[in-house]
């Protein structure tokens, strides 16, 4: 079924489905908020000859009252002649009924309220699990602002109907029962009460259908004001150097206001609807009261007491209407956010990048690029026919101009994107056939764009390693070139190093990446650009700790420093995304093609 076109209710239950929960526990609630409507129907019920024994001072008429005949009969002759122990018998059955049904009316409050956290903690679960699980290109189409603004505000939003729908069930079972108890006193004026509800519905129907539209309006500026906040607050000292300050303050201040204006409407919307059918109850009421008093008569209609009774329960019926109604609202202000969510669940243009079943358990003889294209957008190749092979145990470099490819290689290499069957292969193995943790758990990158977490720097180092010996850590430490930096920090290892590491220097965060690279004594090693943020002094000192991490690994270098791959096996050069010549450094030199251009320039 179309989501667009689904019932609100219908894309609950889906969503339910999606991170399964069974609906068949709100079977819970559902009961106790049954038991409270009878609780409460049998108090109402019990109030008018409560009532006509109070005022007649007589409850002699208890005997032949249809529904409480049989059990008043069980009673003592002695206490059936006792009118005050009969009216404090009915006093305290009324007393007792009213606690019964406000007790279960808790417990489905409470019972909802657990219903409703835990799905909302498995819908957050859930909706994580899913963004991790989706490939890198999801996330360059994408704005992370907009998946925060949903794992935090949409996805509780998409369930308020859960959260809510405690009253909407105790309301329903009541009103129910309100119609058996008011059909009881006078069906003549019953009949003539319902045109009430039908007014009520269509009344309230037209600010129904304008929540809706405006909910949706409403996710989309939601969605708009996340992405503003993340982009803004993430890339501070472009808008800093920039002097954008005043720009961007008006550009969020329109999308918040455009935003709050929305918010104003729904909630006003919302919050009209209970006095409008007070108002129309009222007056609906008073013309019920009139006319039926005109029309049948007063004594054709009931007693005094059930009279009084009657239209209290009629107030009260309107009230619990009025609850309903405004269900409907929560389910209608809930469309935008709740097709977000829904959104996230639909597997088209999430770019999976799926692991096949066979273990890997290391590289024997090659990894070979055979004929691979590959393109981020429909027909704009990034790479071209390109074929060249990594011999194992040897040191493979790529060079070539900007965007000539050579970090895409590496993206495809480390299964941030799918390739193409049969495009990249190990030991003649197609790479999609490996499972993804067998894989890359042999496979250590050190990249230029060094990412690190808002934790201390012993845990940006062993990420992902688990429990590490304290002398393998330090070892790296110093193989990375760390100890004297780390010597120099208030904890040591234990120092939290920032959002993004923003405490630490280009440099250091490269050595960083380096040292996580050497703990995890892949037999794979990609450098990606390892040195390009070091100082002469310090590259050389990590240049002499990667020649020692290479050996005996196969590793492929990108380097634009040319000068960092003297030693390679075999280079090769790509020029617009295709291989325009690979072999070692002094057969491209002696060939004055595309790297003899690219070491003359550097040379220069």
């Amino acid at each position: 079924m179309d989501q667009k076109k689904a019932s609100t209710i219908g894309k609950v239950l889906t969503l339910l489905k999606h991170i399964r929960i069974s609906p068949w526990y709100l079977l819970i609630p559902v009961a106790l908020s049954l038991l409270a409507a009878a609780f409460e129907g049998a108090g109402m019920g019990l109030l008018i000859p409560l009532l006509n024994g109070f005022l007649q001072k007589n409850f002699s008429f208890i005997t032949d009252t249809p529904l409480l005949a049989p059990i008043v009969r069980q009673l003592p002759a002695s206490v059936l002649a006792n009118d005050r122990l009969l009216f404090g018998i009915f006093l305290g059955g009324f007393v007792i009924i009213f606690i019964c049904k406000n007790i279960f009316r808790f417990l489905a409050v409470v019972s909802v309220a657990y219903f409703s956290e835990r799905t909302l903690h498995h819908l957050r679960k859930t909706l994580f699990t899913k963004y991790l699980s989706f490939g890198k290109l999801f996330f360059d189409r994408t704005n992370i602002g907009h998946h925060h603004t949903l794992l935090l505000e949409f996805s509780q939003q998409a369930l308020r109907p859960l959260q809510s729908i405690d009253g909407f069930i105790t309301s329903l079972f009541s009103l129910l029962v309100y119609l058996g108890v008011m059909f009881t006193i006078s069906w003549r004026l019953t009949l003539t009460a319902l045109p009430l509800f039908f007014i009520l519905h269509f009344a309230i129907r037209t600010m129904i259908l304008q929540i809706k539209g405006l909910s949706r309006s409403l996710a989309l500026r939601g969605r708009e004001l996340g992405k503003k906040s993340v982009e803004i607050l993430s890339t501070i000292p472009l808008v800093k150097s920039s002097r954008t300050e005043a720009q961007e303050q008006h550009f969020y201040t329109r999308i918040s206001d455009d935003k709050a204006r929305l918010d104003f409407r729904v909630r006003a919307l919302q919050g009209l609807v209970l006095p409008l059918q007070e108002i129309i109850t009222l007056l609906v009421a008073l013309a019920i009261f009139v006319g039926s008093l005109l029309w049948f008569g007063r004594e054709q209609i009931a007693s005094a007491p059930a009279l009084v009774v009657y239209f209290y329960i009629v107030i009260n019926s309107s009230s619990k209407f009025g609850t309903l109604s405004g269900f409907r609202g929560t389910l209608a202000a809930t469309v935008g956010p709740l097709d977000e969510v829904l959104a996230i669940f639909d597997e088209r243009g999430k770019y999976f990048v799926r692991g096949g079943t066979r273990k890997f358990i290391g590289l024997e003889q090659a990894i070979a690029f055979h004929h691979l294209t590959f393109s981020y957008l429909e027909g704009r190749d990034v790479l071209h026919d390109v074929s060249f092979e990594v011999a194992k145990g040897k040191m493979t470099a790529i060079v070539g101009p900007t965007g000539a490819g050579k970090s895409t290689l590496i993206h495809l290499l480390m299964r941030y994107y799918d390739c193409p069957a049969g495009s990249i292969l190990i030991d003649g193995t197609d790479i999609r056939e490996f499972s993804t943790d067998s894989y890359l758990q042999r496979v250590a990158l050190v990249s230029q764009d060094t990412l690190l977490l808002h934790e201390s720097l012993r845990n940006n180092i062993t990420y992902g390693l688990g429990n590490v010996p304290e002398t393998e850590l330090l070892d790296v430490v110093e193989r990375a070139r760390l100890t004297e930096f780390v010597g120099s920090l208030p904890q040591g290892l234990d120092t939290p190093i920032g959002d993004r590491g923003v405490q630490l220097s280009g440099g250091e965060k490269q050595r960083v990446s380096i040292a996580r690279a050497l703990l995890k004594k892949a037999e794979i090693l990609i450098l990606d650009e390892a040195t390009s943020s070091l100082d002469s002094q310090t590259e050389k000192l990590i240049q002499e700790a990667i020649t020692e991490a290479v050996q005996g690994r196969t590793s492929i270098v990108i380097a634009h420093r040319l000068s960092t791959i003297r030693h390679a096996d075999t280079i090769v050069a790509l020029q617009e995304g295709r291989v325009a010549e690979q072999g070692t450094l002094d057969q491209l030199l002696a060939k004055k093609g595309v790297f003899h251009m690219l070491w003359e320039e550097q040379r220069f």
